[in-house]
């Protein structure tokens, strides 16, 4: 059945689902590991003690990231002054997405999830603390955080599929999208205030303030990662290789036409929507002349908004079309930017950037909830880590979409660079939109 065009029956949760092999492991059922009582509501997944847990971790690994990103930034710019600074050091931290995406998969499926997230969380702790060093002893130079980039883009790598795949066994399935938006809301809160409190640090005090409130917030993470005990996460087997196991898991993508499709919207969003973070510096020193205290306050207007999304979708423990929802969370997207970039043309000050940066928050907060859902519905829980690597991989191409629009910046302006990235990626989703039924039917 084709991918694109006309179907004359919507396609079933596993049409095109590529044969798997016998299970490798025994995995327990949700009435197995959960108690008879099921729970419904916004907040219907903080009942179980392990999800709670990973929350929190959550909650402190979102802090940090956001602290280090602001100053991560701030500092390029003002070492250099070039959009394609700030689009080499994003570079660097996402290219590791594209090489290690599918072995981080495997690793995830084949190892405890927990250790692999504690074996991740080691990397970015210790990058974390010399890069704060260097900061105080003032021996920082560009290729550090180049260096310390890179090395926070291979924990990151190994860390994103290992801790989603996870979620599903900590909640039953029908909590299931509860549990991915709650997860949304605990990396958005922390990027409603994160941003704003570095950019205050930054222009007030010091940019070593805020690499060393990033130390202190990871310290959460770690805590709560080893207190975390899901019987799920160990039921994992090495009885086939890994080059098997990672060949299983990419007949098993390209074979379901459904994984294939969210994955095309993804690629649109990856490369032309989400690198849009690349150019706020040059948007708020250049373009809006609000430093880096007006910097860190976008970015967490933008957390308000994407706050705002994930508790919505929270409110809703399942919803019957996740991929029209994903499909429209995505075409939004990429209007919003295309409008962030428009906004300051419009002689409206800085008002209208202010309200677009909450919507640009809120369609990516539903556009992440939504596609990881659409995607873990399809695959087998044996299988999840891999078909989330493989997704991951569309992440790869955020340098390309990062050093496309820091380019775009340079030749022309910062609010050039936005209306091409938005409106790209806009027409692509809206193509795909057009053309595949199955999209809309998932």
């Amino acid at each position: 059945m084709a991918l694109f065009g006309r179907e004359d029956q919507p396609p079933a949760d596993t049409e095109g689902d590529a044969p798997l092999a016998e299970p490798s492991a025994t995995y327990q059922t949700d009435e197995e590991i959960f108690p008879s009582a099921r729970y419904s509501g916004m907040f219907a997944s903080f009942h179980y003690s392990d999800f709670r847990l990973l929350w929190v971790g959550q909650l402190g690994w979102s802090g940090a990231n956001w602290m280090e990103q602001v100053a991560r930034n701030w500092l390029i710019w003002e070492l250099t002054g070039s959009g394609v600074a700030l689009g080499l050091v994003n570079l660097f931290r996402a290219l590791p997405q594209l090489f290690m995406a599918l072995p981080s998969g495997v690793v995830a499926d084949r190892f405890n999830k927990k250790y692999v997230l504690m074996a991740c969380q080691s990397v970015t702790m210790s990058s974390y603390v010399i890069l704060t060093v260097l900061v105080f002893t003032n021996l920082i130079q560009v290729w550090h955080i180049y260096l310390f980039s890179f090395l926070m883009g291979i924990s990151m790598v190994f860390n994103q599929p290992a801790r989603n795949a996870l979620i599903p066994s900590l909640v039953p399935k029908q909590n299931m999208m509860n549990a991915f938006a709650l997860n949304q809301v605990a990396m958005n809160s922390m990027r409603v205030v994160a941003p704003g409190i570095a950019g205050l640090m930054i222009g007030f005090l010091s940019i070593k303030s805020a690499y060393f409130s990033a130390v202190v917030l990871f310290t959460i993470v770690i805590v709560a990662t080893i207190l975390l005990d899901a019987p799920r996460a160990k039921s994992v087997s090495k009885t086939r290789s890994a080059s098997g196991q990672l060949k299983e898991g990419i007949s098993y993508v390209v074979s379901n036409k459904n994984i294939l499709v969210v994955m095309i919207v993804a690629l649109a969003v990856f490369t032309f929507v989400m690198p849009y973070n690349t150019l706020m510096p040059m948007m708020a020193d250049e373009v809006l002349d609000i430093g880096a205290q007006g910097f860190g306050l976008l970015l967490s207007l933008a957390g308000v908004g994407a706050l705002i999304g994930g508790l919505t979708v929270a409110s809703f423990n399942d919803i019957r079309h996740k991929g029209m929802l994903f499909l429209v969370s995505s075409l939004a997207y990429g209007f919003f930017v295309f409008l962030l970039g428009v906004s300051p043309h419009l002689g409206l000050g800085i008002v209208l950037p202010i309200i677009v940066m909450v919507f640009i928050g809120a369609a990516q907060a539903i556009f992440m909830t939504a596609g990881n859902v659409a995607l873990l519905a399809q695959a087998p829980e044996e299988l999840r880590g891999r078909v989330l690597s493989v997704y991951n991989l569309d992440r790869g191409l955020m340098p390309l979409g990062s050093m496309g629009g820091g380019g775009l910046a340079d030749a022309f302006t910062a609010t050039t660079a936005l209306m091409v990235m938005g409106g790209t990626a806009a027409l692509m989703i809206a193509t795909v939109g057009a053309l595949s039924p199955r999209i809309r039917r998932l």
